[in-house]
């Protein structure tokens, strides 16, 4: 999905001072040292992790067992409508605090991209004005996210393949989900974010992120970095935004294509929680 990666090393951020899980409440009324997704029984549980952003709109279903929002195994439902595109996700789960591993099925719908004549070099005209069928396409996607905890920082390394199912052989894609070129239906996105955390509870999250889009079969690969950075807000709401730009890339995709951003707010909800709350509701932590 696009965006779905970026969010996902956002939201691993916020678990990324945890070597392990609680299982029960603390005695006195003070925050969970690890937040409050990190207490609790385990469950058989829905839980939500909807998105809104510039523009876009992301619902999100989760049905799993274990801590919902930190250590449990199931499935993900999702969608995605941004002004160029859509998309609809599904896939297996297993979340940690520290490991997170997912596969799943997507279909894009881009709403203006062709699917291209192969060629060495494209510009943001070839990709949109080009003669070919508008893109819309299926992929498989495996990934694989780590966090190394570190005393008020963090090291999150995630890896995706991604393979394409129904491009037309004698043709390239624009890929939605990790904003490249590709020329062949295998490839693989590599990325690597440092952040440090400030204020309580180190609830304010801010770093570098490296993209590496390879094996495209393109004449090189694609370099993108830039700065992220999250806020949580209350128990339940996320503030995120981060942005990387083309360092490296075979293609001139200007700013709208090729580089990769997101800016948005996150709400977290799953059934039998002790305290629920309303986007608007909570406690506001960072001071």
């Amino acid at each position: 999905m696009p965006l779905r990666s970026l969010a996902l090393v956002l939201t691993l951020w916020s678990l990324a001072a945890v070597a392990s899980a609680q299982v029960s409440a603390p005695p006195s009324e003070e925050p969970p040292k690890n937040g409050y997704w990190s207490v609790g029984r385990p469950r058989f549980f829905v839980a939500a992790r909807p998105e809104a952003g510039t523009p876009y709109a992301k619902p999100y279903v989760s049905l799993g067992y274990g801590m919902p929002h930190w250590l449990w195994l199931g499935v993900d439902v999702n969608a995605i409508v941004t002004l160029d595109m859509a998309q609809a996700y599904a896939g297996v789960r297993a979340a940690s605090p520290i490991i997170d591993l997912a596969f799943g099925l997507r279909d894009t719908w881009s709403y203006e991209k062709h699917f291209l004549l192969p060629a060495p070099r494209y510009t943001r005209g070839d990709v949109l004005d080009g003669d070919g069928k508008i893109a819309r396409y299926w992929a498989w996607e495996a990934e694989g996210v780590a966090v190394l905890p570190l005393p008020y920082s963090a090291l999150v390394a995630d890896v995706i393949v991604v393979r394409t199912l129904d491009v037309p052989e004698d043709r390239y894609v624009y890929d939605e989900s990790y904003r490249a070129i590709v020329a062949k239906p295998l490839f693989i996105t590599a990325r690597l974010a440092a952040v440090a955390r400030f204020f309580k509870e180190e609830s304010v999250r801010v770093g570098v992120l490296t993209e590496h889009v390879f094996e495209t079969d393109r004449p090189e690969p694609v370099w993108r970095i830039g700065p992220i950075t999250s806020v949580q807000v209350t128990d339940h709401l996320e503030a995120m935004a981060g942005v990387t730009f083309a360092v490296a890339s075979p293609d001139s995709l200007g700013l709208s294509l090729g580089a990769y951003g997101i800016a948005g707010f996150r709400w977290r909800w799953a059934s039998g929680e002790d305290k629920p709350e309303a986007p608007w509701q909570g406690r506001f932590i960072p001071w």
